[in-house]
C-alpha cells in the first residue's frame, strides 16, 4: 500500500514492519512532531467509514501500558490508516523463532504482563480473539504489549462472538464452533505460555480442519511432561488455562494472573508494586533519551536526525 520514502500527509514512510491477512504495518515519522509511529493500513479499503472505524473505536477504549496505544485514525489520499505507538523491540514470535524456548522466569514475566493487559481489555468488555506470539510485542526494556485488535469485538449485550476468527494453533475449541467468550483469550494465552516453555504450541496440524478436531478432543500433554523443569503448580495452571470445557477454564485474565502469582509466591503488594514499575517503565521507554551513534550526544525522544551533528539515526 505504501512505499519506503513515500510521504503520506505529515507522515514519512521509513520501512515496512509487517504484513498480515488483514493489513500492513509501516514504520513512519510524524514530521510535525519528529516522532516515530506505526501506521496500520487495512488491506480492505472501503467507503463505509463505520466499518473502517470499527477497530480504532474499539481500540481507543483501551489505555494500559501492556497494550499498544492507538494515537488516532486518519484518511489521506483515499487511504484509511491507524496511527499507533511505535514499540522499539520485537515480537514474541521473533524471539521464539530465535531462541525456541524461554526460561521460566522470563516466560512467567511475559505471561503476567500479557494477563495485565488482557485483564484491562476484558474489564472493558473487549474480546481479542487472535492472541498469538506475533501479536505480543516485547520492547527493548522487556515490556510486553498486546497489539492487533483487528479481529476483536465488544461483548456487552451478547454472551459470545459468533464469527469463526483466529489463528488455529491458538484458537480455543469453542472458537472453531463460532462461540468465542472471554475465556477463549485465556486458552490462547495458555497456548502461548506452553509454547514459550515447550518450544511448540500444545496442538498443531497444518490442516485447519484437523486443528479443529484436535482442539475439540482436547488431548493435551501436561506442560511438565514436555519440560521437566516446570514446577507442577505452574504446569497445572497451564492445564487449567487449556481446559477444553470453558467452565473448567479461568473465566478471565485476572483469575489466571492471581493464580500464577500465588504459585510464584508473589504477594498482592508485590504485584501492585510491579504494576507501578511496569507503568513507569512504559513511561520511561516513551521518554528516555538515546545517544547519537556519531557524536554520542543526547537525542530527543524518537529522533531520526541528530540536532548536534545532523547525522541520520
Amino acid at each position: 500500500m505504501f512505499l519506503k520514502g513515500q510521504q503520506v500527509g505529515k507522515y514519512h514512510i521509513e520501512d515496512t514492519l509487517g504484513v498480515g491477512g488483514f493489513g500492513a504495518v509501516y514504520l513512519a515519522v510524524d514530521t510535525w512532531l519528529d516522532k516515530k509511529v506505526a501506521l496500520k493500513v487495512p488491506h480492505r479499503q472501503t467507503d463505509d467509514l463505520f466499518q473502517l472505524l470499527k477497530e480504532p473505536r474499539l481500540h481507543s477504549a483501551l489505555n494500559h501500558p501492556n497494550i499498544v496505544r492507538l494515537i488516532t485514525a486518519e484518511k489521506t489520499d483515499d487511504v484509511f490508516f491507524m496511527v499507533m505507538e511505535y514499540v522499539k523491540g520485537e515480537s514474541l514470535e521473533a524471539i521464539l523463532d530465535r531462541e525456541k524456548t524461554i526460561d521460566l522466569k522470563r516466560a512467567t514475566d511475559y505471561l503476567r504482563q500479557a494477563c495485565a493487559g488482557l485483564m484491562h481489555a476484558h474489564q472493558n468488555h473487549v474480546l481479542h480473539r487472535d492472541l498469538r506470539p506475533s501479536n505480543l510485542l516485547v520492547s527493548e526494556l522487556g515490556t510486553v504489549k498486546i497489539t492487533d485488535f483487528g479481529t476483536s469485538t465488544f461483548l456487552e449485550t451478547k454472551g459470545f462472538a459468533q464469527t469463526r476468527i483466529g489463528s488455529p494453533p491458538y484458537m480455543a475449541p469453542e472458537q472453531f464452533l463460532g462461540k468465542a467468550v472471554l475465556a477463549s483469550d485465556i486458552y490462547s494465552l495458555g497456548c502461548i505460555f506452553y509454547e514459550m516453555m515447550a518450544g511448540s504450541p500444545p496442538l498443531f496440524h497444518p490442516n485447519p480442519a484437523m486443528m479443529e478436531k484436535l482442539a475439540l478432543q482436547g488431548k493435551i500433554s501436561p506442560l511438565k511432561l514436555k519440560n521437566s523443569s516446570v514446577p507442577r503448580a505452574i504446569s497445572d495452571i497451564c492445564s487449567k488455562a487449556l481446559a477444553t470445557d470453558v467452565k473448567a477454564r479461568y473465566p478471565n485474565a485476572g483469575e489466571l494472573l492471581r493464580e500464577m502469582e500465588a504459585a510464584l509466591g508473589i504477594t498482592r503488594k508485590e504485584s501492585q508494586m510491579e504494576d507501578i514499575r511496569s507503568r513507569l517503565r512504559a513511561r520511561d521507554e516513551a521518554s528516555r533519551k538515546s545517544l547519537c551513534w556519531n557524536c554520542r550526544k543526547p537525542l530527543p525522544p524518537r529522533a531520526i536526525k541528530c540536532n548536534h551533528c545532523g547525522e541520520k539515526q
